[in-house]
């Protein structure tokens, strides 16, 4: 049965590489659903995902001469959409002024390396806080990198403590919102990295 489908589907494959319209609606029938469901996951946007479903079939007849070649094209559909989405991601941090620092190379979606998501993830935080008031900015890199008590911040900014927690408070809410979109992209990467 397996092999019947495959023979099937290399058959298929065979005549959209031809040109063939009606190989290419059933491939996009076949398989527009799994793109979509790819792209929500990641973009949590149901516009994004119909785009990315346009975007992808259109790369796929852009380059359909080369999809007869192709052995397990579930896979291949996988990869062209999970590289079109971080592509997308990349452009949309670009958009957000992140890309300068963020610096997301290709092959660090496919490196498993925990270090370079910490270390995407910590640039994106950077920025953020960068972003933040100057009081806030001081409070927050004075709690969570030098690692000073709220007391301690008080005394050397010349601040009450409950000046102090205030601040904290907003700096991580308005961090915790700026953030929120990549955590997506960091909570999907793992999965993407399997195909």
């Amino acid at each position: 049965m397996a092999q019947n489908s495959n023979m099937d589907e290399k058959k298929l494959l065979f005549e959209l590489s031809q040109g063939s319209e009606l190989a290419f609606t059933t491939v996009y029938n076949q398989y527009k659903n799994i793109v979509y469901s790819t792209a929500l996951r990641i973009t949590k946007s149901k516009i994004l995902s119909e785009e990315a479903v346009q975007d992808i079939f259109l790369k796929i007849w852009q380059n359909r001469e080369s999809v007869a070649e192709i052995d397990h094209f579930e896979n291949y559909i996988y990869i062209i959409s999970r590289n079109h989405l971080f592509n997308s991601i990349k452009k949309i941090a670009r958009e957000t002024n992140f890309a300068s620092e963020i610096n997301l190379k290709d092959a660090g979606f496919i490196d498993t390396d925990t270090s370079i998501k910490d270390e995407q993830y910590n640039t994106i935080l950077n920025q953020i806080v960068e972003q933040l008031p100057p009081q806030q900015q001081k409070v927050y890199k004075m709690a969570k990198l030098d690692g000073l008590s709220h007391q301690k911040i008080g005394e050397s900014l010349g601040i009450s403590t409950d000046t102090v927690k205030k601040h904290m408070a907003q700096a991580l809410k308005f961090i915790r919102l700026k953030i929120s979109p990549y955590m997506n992209m960091f909570m999907t990467l793992l999965l993407f990295l399997k195909f």
